[in-house]
């Protein structure tokens, strides 16, 4: 078993239909909202969301409906609030949350979409990844890979849902830390973690735990896609995982200080992967 948290990319996959999709629709001015979609190949099939006030929904355009395919995607929405500067500065809220599963505009409330879920400001990061993410964790852990990203624009949240601080940890965290807490419940197997932290920027790969890895080949073999030459770290505890994602941040941050300080978009998506190896 190997997982590979917090891949952080500079510019979404081809695989990111769903998030390319949200681009395509109004953004909200203030009280952003982040998504967060989960991509797990497993048995399930996809079905596509609709649209309340229209056709199917853009959501899932491009992926495959072939009854035999096998990948799973689910796209939730998480509200901030607005933060104290915004209050002052009189912003009021664009989009909100009506209900568990659609977003209204507030400016026109016929425009409405659809989604898996919808969180409401006032809902804890640990909420989002019970209902969000857990399950593509525990899929992880019994061999079925798995994707966690989040996308918005600047501000709207991405590393507060993802990484999280001491008070509320994140995704990530919550993750690493479910990862470890299946291991210890399942003693009559074995589990072999494995942590790389990239980043991709203008389609080049960057290897944020080794600063010579840079300018990295993706690639593909029998058993999937990899990235050559990245670094593979084995973890052992909760604490050794997390450490190694805190050195790649301290990486990235490093380089953009030293000369790439231009190339920064915190509208960006943060990701985990999940990959299993037999």
């Amino acid at each position: 078993m190997a997982t590979r948290p917090a891949s952080r990319q500079r510019k979404a996959s081809s695989g990111a239909a769903a998030v390319r999709s949200l681009q395509q629709q109004q953004q909200p001015q203030s009280g952003s909202p982040t998504s967060t979609t989960t991509t797990t190949t497993s048995s399930s099939r996809l079905t596509p969301e609709l649209s309340l006030d229209g056709p199917a929904s853009p959501l899932f355009a491009g992926l495959d409906e072939d009854p035999a395919q096998k990948e799973n995607v689910t796209v939730t929405v998480r509200f901030r609030p607005l933060s104290p500067r915004e209050i002052r500065q009189g912003e009021e809220v664009a989009w909100y949350a009506d209900g568990d599963t659609v977003v209204r505009s507030e400016q026109h409330p016929s425009v409405a979409y659809a989604y898996d879920r919808v969180f409401a400001p006032t809902t804890t990061t640990r909420h989002v990844y019970d209902v969000a993410a857990q399950h593509v964790v525990s899929g992880a852990m019994e061999g079925i890979n798995g994707t966690i990203f989040a996308y918005g624009v600047t501000s709207s949240g991405k590393t507060h849902t993802m990484h999280g601080d001491q008070r509320s940890p994140g995704i990530i965290p919550l993750a690493v830390k479910d990862a470890f807490s299946i291991i210890q419940e399942t003693p009559n197997r074995e589990f072999l973690l494995r942590v790389s932290y990239l980043e991709i920027y203008n389609e080049v790969v960057n290897d944020l735990l080794n600063p010579a890895g840079q300018n990295l080949r993706i690639r593909e073999d029998p058993q999937g896609t990899f990235v050559e030459g990245i670094k593979e770290e084995v973890v052992l505890s909760p604490a050794h995982a997390l450490s190694l994602i805190a050195a790649g941040e301290g990486l990235f941050l490093m380089i953009t200080i030293l000369g790439f300080s231009s190339y920064i978009d915190y509208s960006s998506l943060v990701a985990t992967h999940f990959f299993y190896h037999g």
